[in-house]
This record gives structure tokens, C-alpha cells and sequence, in this order.
């Protein structure tokens, strides 16, 4: 099934580009949303794309907000505010009235899980169901359930070395330049870091952590608990893999990397990681707690991770409470032989696992 590439015109302040693929049908009730994350695109569906669309589902898949070759349409400086989960959300409200669809299968990955659940929140009448992926999500920002990154980087810091968090790191002013403009290229550098994130390493072992004391979380892999003195540039670069690991990658040839490549050549980073420097803002959560959105989903709902992937628990305690927040035959699934991009490791096992839950629902109307 041939994808297409398809932009929508004035969108949120947006031209938004999506790749599309099947048919859709006159009811309009087969329709497949993709949501990437980071440091991802619309591309990265391109294998369940591809799966779904045979079994007579209407794929879209965007780039979302600063990715890709979604744009702004009067160019300016990212302002971060325009990054708000509300504004991301709307992005996706009015991209759908756009085509004229008020019901779908939601799919997100990564940072696009973040994004999937709370546009199921906040525009509940479109959801049909929600597949969530490699980042747990148990219910929105409350007084509660407030997960505090800028005091566990804090308490980080007074580590030996010290360490720091690559959220922080991330929302902050260095990001985009160490790595759009890192001394390997920013080829290598996101071979390296796509590799280090996978199963491919042989050094992922992740494990339910105790708390979120520094000690513990520094468990985790340089891409999460960074040294405080590196880059992620410089942190990735020691975990290139070697010639042959690369040529063994048939997840992400050197083709499928030029992709990305270019796009984040072009476009840097700054945009996305916005997206970071919003979601650690404190005038951000107070505004999503002062929403007192409902704190379950209560739609179809499984959640699909790869067994290498130290995402399931780099937040501790979340995996284990989405029970709590998806109130409806919740599943979680987690698949062998893959790290954190499970989409593109194992596209078929996760397409599998996805059309079972499809075919189930269908069942049991």
C-alpha cells in the first residue's frame, strides 16, 4: 500500500504534513491517528503503517509541532509557549476537523503518548481507543501525583560525579546547539543515540526501581541520569556501534537514518525540545492542575513496551498505576528482543499485539 505524502494548510498557525495510507471508508470509522515522539517523525510509523493499511485501515501519521516538515506559517523564534499540551492537543483537534474526522484508533509513542492521553482528556468524543507506547502515563498533573524533575536534578547534582537529568538538560539553553552542531555529525550522533536506546545494546537491563531517590534513579543509563559536565553528544558518542552492528540494523538502515538526518539538520532541535522546556514548566502544571481534567480514561486502552527499555520505569511507581487511570480493559504488553523504539524494532510483534486488541474490541460491541 503506497503511502502518501499530504500537507493541510493553516492549521493552529501550522502547514501540517502527515503521511497517509488506505482507504477510508464512507463510515469513517477506520481511521488510525499516529502520534511520534523524540527525537522522532511521522516516519517512524512507517512500518505499521504499511501493516494496518493491508488489513483496511485509514492511516495518518503526523509530524507534529516543530518536526519535520510541519510548519509554521509565519516563520519566527519558537516561542515555548506554543508548545503547551493545550496547544499540542488543539494541533491535533484542528487537524482532524480539518479532514473531517471525529472518531479515531489513537496510537503514541514516546512523547506522543504524553500527547495521546491528553488529548483523550481534553477531546474525549474523538477517542475510540488509545495505544500508548514506551512512556507510561497514569493520569493527569494533580497536587498528588506531581512528579518534581527540577528537585530530583537538584538532589542529582550532589552526586559523586554529579549527575543531572535529561529532561532538565533537555528543556534547557545548550540542548539544541551540542547536539544539532556535535563534533561526530548529527548522523552518527543519532545512530549512536537510537542505538544506545535499543535492544541493540547489550547494556539495557532495566528493573522496577525502589523510589525516586538519586541514588536509585542513577541506576539508570547516561540517556536518562546524565553526567552534569556532558552533552548528550558527548554522553552517546562512547556507545556508537561498530560497522558491523550497523550493517545488522535492519530496523534502521542507513537509508531510514538519513531521514531523520536531514530533518533535524534542517530544522534543529529547538523546536521539539521545547516540548520538554513546557512540559518542566510550573505555570504549565498549574494550568493543567486548575483544569481538574478526570483522572481515568475510561476508553479501550493497552499499553506496549520493549522489554530493554528502562522507560517502563524511569518515573517509579507510574507503570504500575495506569491500572489506576485506564479503566477499561487495560493491557499492558512487553516485547521481547526490543528497546524503547518497539515500533521500529519489532513492527510486526507490535502490530500484532495492536490488531488483536482491535479485533477484541470490535468483538465485544
Amino acid at each position: 500500500m503506497q503511502v502518501k505524502r499530504k500537507i493541510v494548510k493553516n492549521i493552529n498557525g501550522l502547514n501540517y504534513f502527515y503521511l497517509q495510507s488506505g482507504i477510508l471508508n464512507k463510515k469513517k470509522s477506520n481511521v488510525i491517528l499516529f502520534l511520534h515522539g523524540f527525537p522522532e517523525l511521522s516516519y517512524s510509523y512507517r512500518y505499521l503503517m504499511k501493516y494496518f493499511s493491508k488489513e483496511g485501515y485509514f492511516c495518518i501519521a503526523p509530524d507534529q509541532r516543530g518536526y519535520g516538515n510541519t510548519k509554521l506559517i509565519k516563520p519566527c523564534k519558537d516561542k515555548s509557549n506554543k508548545y503547551s499540551i493545550f496547544n499540542l492537543t488543539k494541533d491535533i483537534y484542528c487537524f482532524l476537523n480539518a479532514l473531517k474526522i471525529y472518531k479515531v484508533n489513537l496510537v503514541g509513542h514516546d512523547f506522543g503518548s504524553y500527547v495521546t492521553c491528553y488529548f483523550s482528556l481534553i477531546y474525549p468524543n474523538f477517542i475510540k481507543s488509545v495505544v500508548i507506547m514506551s512512556m507510561p502515563f497514569s493520569g493527569p498533573k494533580n497536587k498528588k501525583n506531581h512528579f518534581d524533575i527540577k528537585k530530583i536534578n537538584k538532589n542529582l547534582g550532589t552526586l559523586n560525579p554529579a549527575r543531572k537529568h535529561y529532561q532538565v538538560y533537555f528543556s534547557g539553553k545548550s540542548a539544541n546547539h551540542n547536539m544539532t552542531y556535535s563534533k561526530q555529525g548529527i548522523f552518527n550522533f543519532l545512530r549512536a543515540y537510537y542505538h544506545f536506546k535499543s535492544f541493540d545494546f547489550k547494556g539495557n537491563f532495566p528493573f522496577k526501581l525502589k523510589n525516586i531517590s538519586s541514588k536509585h534513579l542513577a541506576i539508570m543509563p547516561e540517556y536518562y541520569i546524565m553526567k552534569k559536565n556532558l552533552g548528550m553528544s558527548q554522553t552517546v558518542k562512547k556507545y556508537m556501534p561498530d560497522k558491523l552492528q550497523i550493517k545488522n540494523c535492519f530496523w534502521l538502515t542507513n537509508k531510514d537514518l538519513k531521514v531523520y538526518a536531514e530533518s533535524f539538520k534542517k530544522n534543529t532541535f529547538r523546536g521539539p525540545l521545547n516540548w520538554y522546556k513546557m512540559m518542566l514548566d510550573p505555570k504549565e502544571s498549574e494550568k493543567i492542575i486548575n483544569l481538574k481534567l478526570p483522572l481515568t480514561l475510561n476508553f479501550p486502552a493497552i499499553f506496549i513496551a520493549g522489554k530493554s527499555d528502562w522507560g517502563i520505569y524511569q518515573k517509579p511507581g507510574e507503570f504500575e498505576k495506569m491500572k489506576n487511570f485506564f479503566t477499561n480493559t487495560f493491557q499492558a504488553f512487553i516485547i521481547q528482543n526490543a528497546g524503547h523504539w518497539v515500533q521500529q524494532e519489532r513492527p510486526k510483534k507490535t502490530f500484532n499485539i495492536i490488531n488483536k486488541f482491535y479485533k477484541s474490541i470490535m468483538k465485544n460491541r
